[in-house]
């Protein structure tokens, strides 16, 4: 059949806007209060009563009703259902099947009978949410309503099932000789039978209940209640966590565990966890947790944890107390836009007490602790900072009845501001500024400042940038001036204990700085043919080549500068430092698949493909400027003018839009993938002994040497540097290799090594790494007794000589049904010896799990113990057992 001429223009003269209608959108709202009775079969009505049956639908609000056959009574709101009974909606997105049942749409009650149903669960079979075709359709009140609301799976769902079951209000029903659960139906791994079930909005109760697993019977239960709401939290007792250390009796025992903790919830944003631990040999011990989340990032965390230690005897017949109590403090508050408060606090009492009692490996090897408190406001490119922090690191461990060695470092308080880069108008100058204002204090073995030091820096810089024809140079000249209320007592030798002088020092210096960036060459080499599928067709390889140069002067009293910071490390310096990074990019190989038909659209031929990769993604889209040979007849945007004739094929598309039967436009190309890295780096020295600063024999730390390498190498004056090497694989999203080094050049060694791996494939993992340090610092080393494994002393290196490894291997994946396992270890292989050894399994069924773990310590005369640990998972309830979450290899 032809087309019909395209209509002819009503008006000669121009369009008056004015008398085009404005559509006016309306915010969507509830849907109206009508019924709408859907049904195969024609349906009968006698006054208000009406009668249907085959697959009646009947829609009311954000409820749909399912049944073979039904009688609504319009005026009550009564609908009696009868066969394969579904009652689908509502605000808590109930989902009821029974054999038959009443339900009043005016009230939102009912009584159903042979009843299993959930709540929060939407449906996710797309077959069950969609109503299909129907032959007869009558409105109560006249009309059809709109779409229905698409249902959504909740992970910890609500589940029932009853004889009889009662709805008394919107989420409100009474369940019969039933069972309530969170496992899929009908084989759930556990139940909860029960005579009679009363369930609100937030939790199901019932008295004289019982528990049952896989089936079996296992707990009476006097009193229970289960939450409704996966998403609500209630206060109440945890499970009790019961455990047992085998330590040698050297170290001390801990012996059986118990412990009960209480939960409370604080409002929506707040929790509160409180518990105690009884060790049988060591004493009491307690913990608790306080969480706050607010709005944004604003966050509060706050733990503790003591210990009442009864102590124990050593096969030496020394008494050891590891007692101790622990605090950490975590806050951010964002007060404006530009102003934000963040703490970040702990207090230790004890390092040995954390080493022995804590079950996280990082935790106990660590001896390091900052506390850190300030407050930051940045507009513009500017930083305005108020902080208080505290640094404590242990030097020397305590052996026997001598105790150990720490430095403490205090920032009390400290006022920083800076300045980005900032153009000077009508120049092609840069400034920015660094300067604080800080009251300073140090405490050492031997050693403590007196009083606070005050210190204040200023620190300008001038930068000029210049580009030319892919050349990039950044030319700086600064000048850098320091005040100390304090000073040290100079000249001193390698190993002597500092002096405090109550004199003052000024500090000053000019810099200039040169960075030279050349262009970046760059080639792309075409893949042989068997390394494709790994590396695709082409590779591009690049090289990028930096020097800079660097020149500090006026530092003359390096030596008389107490040292808190980095800032205190400035020293005069004449370097040049030299650098080149290579990368390796690699495209993956393009998929095809075939083309997917498209509703109202033919279907495409056989053996149609589409790639999704190199291909021209605009190679079937219309020509934008002559889309069609008919398209002299469009007017510039591509629409038919009004006096051409309609074309012999409908017109799908114009000029800026392509045919909806095209085929889809094949994807950009997959982004390229950095296959390999590696970044050389050197410095050579023109100032050897960097202005006299340089002491011999000791290990000698400047802001340049920090900046460049965190391994001292600087023993005596030297005119390079070691060579720096960070090497990264990456062949696929999978599989990850680095191999770092620091190589001294003078030494002829290699003073750090580290080499990481890490591996997943399908559900196989496993990780690998190695450090090696040999290098300038002090290195202490226990003096055992054989006899009585004890430490008698301590011996003290100027080198430091550790060889470590991590290995960790395993299967599965905890999240989802079936097994998992995972074994870990850390190897001292200076000593030959495993620091730590753990081996963990677990086996998940669909909404249950149980995982077994065991770990072995051995930190030498401190800790050597081995500890069984379990937990055992039922969805929507909660964990018994002692095995923690953040403790889990996996």
């Amino acid at each position: 059949m032809a087309l019909p001429e395209a209509p002819t223009p009503q008006q000669d003269g121009p369009l008056d806007l004015a008398q085009i209608p404005h559509a006016t959108p309306f915010s969507p709202g509830k849907a109206p209060d009508r019924a709408v009775l859907e049904s195969d079969n024609p349906q009968t009505r006698t006054g208000d009563l009406y009668a249907a049956s085959g697959n009646v639908v009947i829609t009311y609000r954000d409820h749909i009703i399912y049944a073979d056959s039904v009688t609504y009574d319009k005026s009550t709101g009564e609908v009696n259902a009868t066969g394969h009974v579904k009652v689908i909606g509502g605000e808590n997105d109930e989902h009821i099947e029974a054999s038959h049942g009443t339900y009043n749409l005016h009230t939102g009650t009912g009584r159903f009978y042979d009843v299993s149903g959930s709540v929060g669960l939407g449906k996710t079979n797309a077959k069950e949410s969609v109503v299909t075709p129907v032959i007869t359709s009558t409105s109560a009140t006249g009309g059809r309503t709109g779409p229905r609301s698409a249902g959504y799976q909740n992970s910890n769902p609500f589940l029932f099932e009853g004889r009889i079951v009662v709805k008394t209000g919107p989420e409100n029903y009474d369940v019969y000789d039933g069972a309530v659960t969170s496992c899929l139906l009908p084989n759930p791994d556990w139940q909860l039978f029960a005579n009679h079930f009363n369930m609100d909005g937030d939790k199901a109760k019932a008295y004289s209940s019982n528990f049952r697993l896989l089936g079996i019977p296992v707990f009476y239960l006097p009193y229970v209640t289960h939450p409704v709401d996966a998403d609500e939290r209630q206060s109440g007792l945890l499970i009790p966590t019961i455990g047992y250390s085998s330590a040698s009796k050297d170290t001390g025992s801990k012996g059986f565990t118990i412990g009960e903790q209480a939960y409370l919830t604080l409002g929506r944003s707040a929790d509160l966890t409180v518990g105690t631990l009884y060790y049988s040999l060591r004493g009491f011990s307690e913990n608790g947790t306080f969480r706050y989340r607010g709005p944004g990032d604003d966050f509060l965390t706050a733990h503790f944890s003591a210990l009442q230690d009864r102590g124990f005897t050593s096969a030496a017949g020394l008494y050891q107390n590891q007692g101790g109590q622990d605090i950490t403090v975590g806050y951010r508050k964002q007060l404006t836009t530009t102003t934000r408060a963040v703490v970040d606090a702990e207090y230790l009492s004890s390092y040995i007490y954390r080493e022995v009692f804590t079950e996280n490996f990082n935790q106990a090897v660590s001896s390091d602790i900052t506390s850190t408190l300030y407050l930051m406001h940045e507009r513009n490119g500017f930083a305005l900072d108020g902080r208080v922090d505290r640094y404590q690191g242990l030097k020397v461990v305590p052996i026997g009845t001598t105790p150990g060695e720490e430095v403490k470092i205090f920032h009390a308080p400290s006022i920083d501001l800076s300045a980005d880069d900032h153009r000077i108008e009508g120049t092609p100058l840069l400034w920015d500024l660094d300067t604080s204002v800080a009251a300073l204090k140090r405490t050492q073995p031997d050693f403590a400042s007196a009083g606070m030091t005050e210190r204040v820096d200023v620190h300008p810089e001038l930068s000029l940038p210049l580009h030319l024809e892919g050349w990039n140079v950044m030319s700086s000249l600064g000048a850098r001036d320091t005040f100390y209320s304090r000073s040290r007592q100079a000249p001193y030798g390698a190993n002597a204990t500092p002096i405090e002088l109550t004199q003052t020092v000024n500090r000053s210096d000019f810099e200039a700085t040169v960075d030279i960036r050349p262009p970046v060459l760059e080639r792309t080499f075409t893949v042989p043919a068997r390394f494709r599928k790994l590396l695709g067709d082409k590779v591009r390889h690049t090289i990028e080549p930096d020097i800079t140069y660097r020149d500090v002067q006026g530092i003359s009293n390096f030596l008389n500068i107490l040292r808190f910071d980095d800032i205190d490390l400035a020293s005069n310096t004449d370097e040049l430092a030299y650098g080149v990074t290579q990368h390796l990019y690699f495209r993956p190989r393009p998929k095809s698949k075939k083309a997917a038909p498209k509703p109202g659209c033919p279907v495409p031929e056989a053996g149609t493909e589409q790639s999704t990769g190199d291909s021209d993604g605009g190679a079937n889209l219309p020509d934008v400027f002559n889309p069609t040979p008919q398209a002299a007849n469009n007017d510039a945007n591509g629409i038919p003018n009004a006096w051409a004739s309609a074309p012999d094929v409908p017109l799908r598309t114009h000029g800026h839009h392509p045919d909806p039967c095209a085929p889809d436009a094949a994807p950009a190309n997959p982004p390229q993938q950095e296959w390999f890295s590696w970044r050389l780096e050197q410095k050579h020295f023109f100032n050897q002994t960097f202005g006299g600063a340089v002491i011999d024999r000791r290990r000698n730390i400047f802001d340049s040497t920090l900046s460049f390498s965190g391994v001292a190498f600087l023993t005596e004056p030297r005119s390079t540097s070691p060579l720096i090497s960070r090497m990264r694989f990456r062949t696929s999203g999978h599989t990850d290799i680095e191999y770092d080094f620091d190589y001294d050049t003078g030494a002829t060694k290699f003073t750090s090594q580290n080499v990481f791996l890490d591996v997943h494939s399908s559900r196989f993992f496993g990780g690998f790494s190695y450090a090696r340090l040999n290098a300038p610092g002090r290195f202490y080393t226990e003096v055992i007794d054989t006899t009585t494994n004890t430490a008698t002393g301590l011996t003290s290196s100027a080198v430091s000589n550790f060889s470590q490894m991590r290995v960790l291997l395993g299967y599965g994946t905890p999240s989802k049904p079936g097994l998992s396992a995972a074994v870990g270890s850390g190897i001292d292989l200076n000593l030959g010896s495993a620091q730590y050894i753990t081996v963990q399994t677990g086996y998940n069924w669909n909404c249950c799990g149980l995982s077994v773990e065991y770990r072995k310590y051995d930190f030498g005369t401190i800790r050597n113990e081995g500890t069984p640990s379990f937990s055992f998972t039922l969805a929507n309830i909660g964990s018994a057992g002692n095995l923690r979450r953040n403790q889990s290899l996996f």
